[in-house]
């Protein structure tokens, strides 16, 4: 037998070896799948951890939403004072006392805003869900419209 035909022999004989192996093990990993109830465990508590981490965060940024809308509301209330006394202004009768103003103004800002009781030709409370602002109105002139300011915001 010469050289080449004993390497060949072996070879085969390793490659029948390596393949046997291979074989076992894929098989004997077959019957072995899945997780263990400790790695659901785990991974479960980790799940845990981050959405009791992330859940203040999002409580938090919709507060400070809700406070940007009244925030924003102030800038609309004031956008229709300025809208309304220009019109009075610009009228035949022209600018006679603040209530004239105040009585063409519409305070209904939506369906989340609610005044409680009611605007006022001062001010008043409005509410949007959890927050609620102190507003109260500087009253128009012959020169300048009304402006509506806010006084203080707290949580309902």
């Amino acid at each position: 037998m010469s050289i080449v035909q004993k390497m060949l022999q072996k070879c085969s004989h390793h490659t029948a070896s390596i393949s046997q192996f291979f074989f076992n093990t894929l098989t004997q990993q077959s019957k072995n799948t899945g997780f263990t109830l400790i790695e659901l465990v785990a991974v479960l508590t980790i799940l845990g951890i981050l959405a009791s981490l992330s859940i203040p965060r999002f409580v938090e940024l919709d507060s400070n939403a809700s406070k940007q809308a009244l925030i924003s509301s102030v800038t609309e209330l004031n956008g229709r004072e300025s809208l309304i006394w220009s019109k009075v202004k610009l009228s035949t009768s022209g600018w006679i006392e603040d209530e004239g103003v105040f009585e063409k103004m519409d305070t209904v800002l939506g369906s989340d805003y609610k005044w409680s009781p009611k605007a006022k030709i001062d001010g008043g409370k409005l509410h949007y869900r959890d927050q609620m602002g102190k507003l109260d109105r500087k009253p128009s002139t012959a020169i300048s419209a009304a402006r509506w300011e806010i006084n203080k915001l707290s949580s309902d």
